[in-house]
């Protein structure tokens, strides 16, 4: 590597227009071995991504590039430094004239590339010569005794100051038809496509529903009266639960409920009580229809009912019919669909969603624990479905929809995130590599403002004049509120990093 390549210093300052693809291709535009200073531009939400930071580092490594990044916003550079990128709050004051250099000599995105001169890339460049150890320790305790009596007068004498300023902001909307394919794992902002992914678990559950069929079964069992006769000469003792019937047509069979004596004389009677066998009405019988004994006795009397029988009944109970196994078949699915898709909620990653409309069960098995026909309250069964749905990435879709509308504001103006409203449609079609939705956006949109460029912009100003020059250079949507202190200091703080500088829309 040569040694002008080792001292190169470059500066890219990014648009929000740009993608991590033009990032890349501008990187591999650096000079091998050169330090990169990429310079972030405010609310800028593409590399509040982990995953787009380690890309660039992994391209600057690649290209052989010292990268640093310069960001205000708190969260990009936490996760730079977690992605192994340096961060800095501000471009070095010997760098911040690269922004006005061009080169016209290269393709577009290359002349973005912006060379630092002379001996300031050096300067930065330069590495410490090696030194004695006497010599290291004589300079470090010069050094950090020069650096506490700086502090301690920086601290007495250098005023701090507090600037808040609001930019106007106007409000945009937007619809947009958009597709969340399982197939992408980065936004697709030409294609209108998002990331999706497929999930799918398995359960299992029991359920039961009503019996819906009726069926009359017996009930009380019919009773009457019989009268004996004394077929001998001799007393007869009929005992109480001796059989007697109905003597032609269906045969239906009595017991008495007592015993009881015959005189010993031919014909003398007696009666007794019976109770049907059977329960239900097929133990109500006519008057003389009850005229055999049987057993034994029956060599001994005659039996006959004198009166008809009556009382027995019966009573209505459910049964299986065959439309209850459709109707449970179905709300098991659903229910076993339902709890599928709160499990689904429950392990999403954070921003991703699932559409109601994409999930589908599918039944693995299932067992019914009765039959049709068969006496019971209830039907029961045991189920386990396979349930599949679609995870959009949210996330995506909130990033396509903040381009969606900058795409309908003037240059330089970016969306008040927390302004941000996104509905998505609940027609929802599902296709073969994931779903197709419309969605609509709307919120305030404003002005893009580079806080490093600000407090340059302010530094050593009276008070009143850093006003008049926020006034005269932004687009305010109020005059800008300016509180220095110590109270009564007419002078804005020199030192960029005693100087807060506000944006209202993210105070609010």
């Amino acid at each position: 590597m040569s040694t002008n390549a080792r001292h190169a210093v470059e500066v890219i300052h990014l648009t929000r227009r740009d993608s991590i693809d033009t990032m890349r291709e501008m990187l591999e535009s650096a000079t091998p071995g050169a330090q990169v200073w990429l310079v972030v531009p405010w609310r800028y939400p593409l590399l509040r991504s982990l995953v787009h930071l380690k890309l660039l580092r992994r391209a600057a490594e690649s290209a052989a590039l010292d990268l640093r990044l310069v960001s205000t916003h708190s969260e990009t550079r936490t996760l730079a430094r977690a992605a192994g990128i340096p961060v800095h709050w501000f471009v070095p004051p010997g760098l911040a004239g690269a922004r006005h250099q061009r080169r016209h000599d290269v393709p577009t995105l290359a002349a973005r590339v912006m060379p630092v001169e002379g001996g300031v890339a050096a300067g930065w460049q330069r590495r410490p010569r090696n030194l004695g150890i006497g010599s290291v320790v004589l300079a470090l305790g010069v050094s950090v005794g020069l650096l506490a009596v700086m502090l301690g007068v920086g601290l007495a004498l250098v005023p701090t100051a507090k600037v808040t300023i609001e930019p106007v902001a106007r409000p945009v909307a937007a619809r947009f038809d958009v597709v969340a394919d399982t197939t992408y794992r980065e936004v697709a902002a030409d294609k209108m496509i998002v990331p999706a992914r497929v999930v799918q678990v398995i359960v299992e559950g029991r359920g039961e529903t009503p019996a819906s069929g009726r069926a009359d079964v017996p009930d009380a069992q019919a009773t009457g009266r019989v009268v004996f006769a004394n077929k001998t000469d001799s007393p007869v003792v009929v005992p109480k639960g001796t059989i007697v019937r109905t003597g032609s047509g269906a045969v239906v069979r009595f017991a008495t409920t007592s015993a009881v004596e015959l005189p010993g004389s031919l014909y003398a009677s007696a009666s007794t009580g019976i109770v049907a066998l059977d329960a239900g009405p097929v133990g109500n019988v006519q008057a003389l229809t009850i005229n055999v004994v049987e057993g034994e006795i029956a060599t001994r009397v005659e039996v006959l009912n004198d009166a008809p029988t009556g009382g027995g009944t019966v009573k209505g109970v459910p049964v299986i019919d065959a439309t209850d196994f459709d109707r449970l078949r179905g709300e098991m699915v659903a229910k076993l669909q339902q709890q599928a898709y709160e499990q689904f909620i429950a392990e999403l990653a954070p921003g991703e969603f699932v559409p109601p409309e994409s999930v589908e069960a599918q039944v693995m098995s299932q067992s019914f624990d009765q039959v049709t026909g068969e006496r019971s309250d209830v039907l029961s069964m045991t189920m386990k479905v396979v349930v599949r749905g679609v995870s959009v990435d949210g996330n995506s879709l909130y990033e396509l929809a903040i381009a969606e509308l900058e795409a309908q504001a003037a240059e330089g103006h970016s969306v008040i995130e927390d302004s941000l409203v996104l509905d998505r449609s609940n027609r929802v079609t599902v296709e073969q590599n994931g779903l197709r939705f419309s969605a609509s956006a709307r919120g305030m949109v404003a002005p893009d403002i580079d806080v490093a460029h600000v407090k340059r912009l302010l530094r050593g100003k009276q008070v009143n004049d850093a006003a008049a020059a926020l006034s005269e250079t932004l687009e305010l949507a109020a005059p800008p509120y300016i509180e220095v202190q110590p109270g009564g200091w007419r002078y804005m703080p020199w030192l960029p990093a005693r100087l807060e500088v506000l944006i209202s829309s993210e105070v609010d």
